[in-house]
């Protein structure tokens, strides 16, 4: 029977050969941070330091080949082979909330910006308990800077699902009862076509959350640089607030990037958090036709022309995969450590089950 080994827990945990790692983790209540469970959001890495696991079945985006061979692997996308040695990735402020099904009405849809939507909820019922009572399972928590999976019906009364960041503050939701996700609105979007069609004022969504690993440290001492892109700028707004809100006085910088000025919005409330913190900078970065007032470029290039020395900061990330592996890449490749680059980024499920380049052992 193999041995999952986790020196810096003192844990000898017993597996079946070929067992999921993950769920061996998962089952012996490590530590450790999960979500998509199919090896696209990269949220349950950990450091494979002695023996083998049958790697395999994962986006490239949530395990780049560069941090592959330091030996960082998918807990989910990994096999059991024999007996295996972990170093686990940013244990310190550890949150696990619990994770709850909701239902929830719409209580507003605003346009932000052409095509860009925030859509306000407010808790009605728990789901999970059979409850009509929206405090039946007490407060829905979640950190700044998590996830939650939303469903709607479409015209033909059937349920479409999709991830959506929290764009609000953990306080609102565990006070009020509200939720706020910024949402793009595309022609082919199966969800976000919805609003304004069968989602409106008074329309009943599910709500399955929280989750994902890019939240908001609150013992974290220094720097704090957020980064954007479209309505990532959502959860990347509840980060920042949140941290300035939890009283942190260390640099919070926010770079919120567009890819045209239509685009932009977020700023009345970025000037306000300027006007109140003096901690906060935020710099608005358009890539095409930048007017006069914003930055052009893309919104990567502009954080590290500004930032020359990461040391002892926290980066959170939050838009297009594109956005958010290339400016990880830069940041690790800079030196910053990956337990200190926070970011969710998912990808389409790959066509086949084991993607070529995808598939093989993986040694410590």
């Amino acid at each position: 029977m193999p041995t999952v080994s986790i020196p810096a827990l003192g844990l000898q945990l017993q597996a079946e050969a070929d067992e999921n790692l993950l769920k061996v983790l998962r089952r012996h209540r490590v530590p450790i941070g999960w979500s998509c469970r199919r090896g696209e959001c990269g949220s349950c890495k950990c450091v494979l330091e002695r023996g083998e696991v049958d790697l395999r079945g994962y986006q490239p985006g949530a395990l780049p080949a560069s941090q592959r061979e330091q030996g960082i692997i998918l807990a989910c996308s990994s096999r059991i082979v024999g007996d295996v040695q972990l170093g686990l990735v940013d244990t310190d402020d550890y949150i696990e909330h619990p994770l709850r099904s909701l239902a929830c009405r719409v209580l507003w849809l605003r346009e932000l910006a052409p095509e860009i939507f925030a859509l306000r909820l407010r808790i009605v019922a728990d789901l999970a308990q059979g409850s009509e009572d929206a405090s039946a399972g007490g407060p829905f928590l979640f950190s700044a800077g998590q996830y939650a999976h939303l469903r709607a019906r479409d015209a033909r009364g059937e349920w479409i699902g999709r991830d959506f960041s929290m764009a609000g503050t953990p306080v609102e939701a565990e006070y009020d009862g509200e939720l706020e996700f910024h949402i793009r609105r595309t022609p082919a979007g199966s969800f976000s076509g919805l609003l304004g069609a069968t989602i409106l004022e008074g329309t009943e969504l599910h709500l399955e959350g929280p989750m994902g690993r890019a939240y908001f440290r609150p013992r974290h001492e220094g720097p704090v640089y957020a980064v954007s892109a479209g309505t990532g700028l959502g959860p990347m707004l509840s980060v920042v607030q949140t941290a300035l809100d939890n009283g942190k006085t260390d640099p919070v910088v926010l770079y919120a990037g567009f890819r045209n000025v239509s685009e932009v919005y977020g700023l009345e409330r970025m000037e306000q958090m300027a006007r109140r913190h003096p901690n906060f900078q935020a710099h608005v970065v358009v890539e095409f036709d930048a007017p006069g007032g914003l930055r052009g470029g893309r919104v990567g290039d502009a954080l590290f022309a500004d930032v020359k020395d990461f040391q002892d900061a926290k980066a959170y990330l939050a838009g297009s995969p594109a956005m958010v592996e290339a400016v990880s890449a830069e940041l690790l490749a800079r030196g910053l450590p990956m337990r200190d680059v926070h970011a969710d980024a998912f990808y389409a499920p790959a066509p086949e089950a084991f993607p070529a380049g995808q598939a093989g052992l993986a040694r410590g």
